[in-house]
Order: C-alpha cells, then sequence, then structure tokens
C-alpha cells in the first residue's frame, strides 16, 4: 500500500453545480447531502478505513460525521446527509472531508467554502417611479428636463432587510404601445446596476438615469410607453423584485406632423 499522502477534491454536494457558493434555500430546509467518491487508495482488505466529513464556521466545528467501512469498499461513491439543524445561522461555513486508513493515516480534501442565508425573497416590491412625468403619468415635448438628455427612474425607500452592499438593478424596456404592451423595441432594453452605499438610500430610495436616448428612449414617439422595474441582489442572490412601473411617451405636439426632439 502507498504511503503517499493524498489530497482529494473538495466535497460534491447533490443540488449545487462544483462552483456554487450560496446554499438553495430548498437545502437550507430540507438539508443537504454530501457526495464523497470512494478514495482509490484503500486499507487492505478486512480492514476498516474511516470516512470524517465536517462542516466548520470560524474554525469551529458545527457538524461531524465518522464512519467506518470495511475494505474493499465497492460502492462509486458514499452519501453523507447534514440536516437542516446544522444550516440555521447565516454567514460562511467550510466543508471538508478526511480519510483514515487502518493505521491512521490521514488523506484530506480541499476545503468546500459555502455561505448560509435566509434571507426571505418578497414577491413583490413597490413599484419605481417617473419624477419628471406629468401628472397623468406621461413624458412629452413640455416635460423638463427634456427627456433626451435622459430618464429619471425613482427607486423607492427599500425593505429593512437591505444592506449597504447590496446591488439594486433597474431595467428599462420600450414599446410601441402606451401601455408597455406587445414586443419589447429593439435596442431600448438598458439595465443599470447601482451599488447600495449609503443607509439613506435604503431609508429614502433613489433615482438611476436612462440614457443614452438613442437608442434606448428615441424609438418612443406617438402612442408609446416604457416599463421599468427593479430587483435587489445580495451578491448572486436575488433577494426581491418590484412591481412594474408603466410611463407614457407621445413626442407629438398637438396637430404636429413631426416627433420633437433630435
Amino acid at each position: 500500500m502507498s504511503n503517499n499522502i493524498l489530497v482529494y477534491d473538495a466535497p460534491k454536494i447533490q443540488g449545487m453545480s462544483d462552483n456554487d457558493v450560496l446554499i438553495p434555500s430548498d437545502l437550507l430546509k430540507n438539508g443537504m447531502n454530501v457526495v464523497i467518491p470512494v478514495w482509490p487508495q484503500q486499507s487492505p482488505a478486512g480492514n476498516q478505513d474511516t470516512l470524517i466529513v465536517r462542516l466548520t464556521r470560524n474554525g469551529i466545528e458545527e457538524f461531524k460525521s465518522t464512519t467506518q467501512y470495511t475494505t474493499p469498499i465497492t460502492l462509486p461513491e458514499i452519501i453523507i446527509h447534514i440536516g437542516p439543524q446544522y444550516l440555521v445561522n447565516d454567514g460562511d461555513v467550510q466543508l471538508s472531508y478526511e480519510t483514515l486508513n487502518y493505521v491512521g493515516n490521514p488523506h484530506p480534501s480541499i476545503v468546500r467554502s459555502l455561505t448560509i442565508d435566509h434571507t426571505p425573497v418578497p414577491v413583490d416590491l413597490m413599484r419605481p417611479g417617473f419624477p419628471k412625468a406629468d401628472i397623468w403619468g406621461q413624458f412629452h415635448c413640455d416635460t423638463q428636463p427634456a427627456i433626451w438628455f435622459g430618464v429619471e427612474v425613482e427607486v423607492p425607500p427599500l425593505p429593512t432587510f437591505c444592506r449597504i452592499g447590496d446591488t439594486c438593478t433597474v431595467e428599462w424596456f420600450g414599446y410601441l404601445s402606451p401601455n408597455a404592451s406587445g414586443a419589447v423595441i429593439p435596442g431600448t432594453y438598458k439595465k443599470i446596476d447601482k451599488p447600495i452605499l449609503t443607509n439613506q438610500e435604503i431609508a429614502l430610495g433613489f433615482t438611476v438615469t436612462v440614457q443614452p436616448y438613442v437608442p434606448h428612449i428615441k424609438p418612443m414617439e406617438k402612442n408609446a410607453s416604457a416599463k421599468a422595474k427593479y430587483s435587489i441582489y445580495r451578491g448572486p442572490k436575488l433577494l426581491g423584485s418590484s412591481l412594474d412601473g408603466v410611463v407614457k411617451i407621445d413626442r407629438y405636439p398637438a396637430g404636429s406632423t413631426q416627433p420633437c426632439g433630435p
């Protein structure tokens, strides 16, 4: 038997890709299955190999599973279940395993970092607004400042679960209908990723500006509209999305055959 110390790949988890860090909500609820490929260097037949799986936080062990298997082990892989009671507290944790042969020599795995986050996902956040639109919710030739300088989208006060460092993603879509129905006008889509920088932005909201005029605004000339919505992310995790805000756009002055603006 070889005396080389093997270092195994980081453990795999059913329902997560190898690059995933954030534990999905269904695994937080039901627990997760850690997949351990059976190690290539087993003890001589009839002896005991030991598998130890650990979940630690800041160096403190929160879960440990120790199981022994008589060699030769014919299973291709071993599944160790970590129950949801070990996934209650939010934060970063480290998952690893090691094997011990019959004389106690260890072979460790690479440590896998994971994030536990139980932040609830609201179904609907408050819809965004358009502070420069008129009382009928419309942009027109008298809008000030003129929409060819950009359109302000107002994100209202955010839920209290939001934190500095979260990202607010605002999306804008243009339509040839007055009620944001039908197909999105090609080229009008705009996505703005706005980091949340202060507690004041969470408490009071903020605005972002959709620009440039071409191609995101100009195609909407007569009986047209735009839709805006926003979503809050913490890293890759979606925390919530808003209802749609809709604004009408008509750049034809009464009696004119040409739209205003460049």
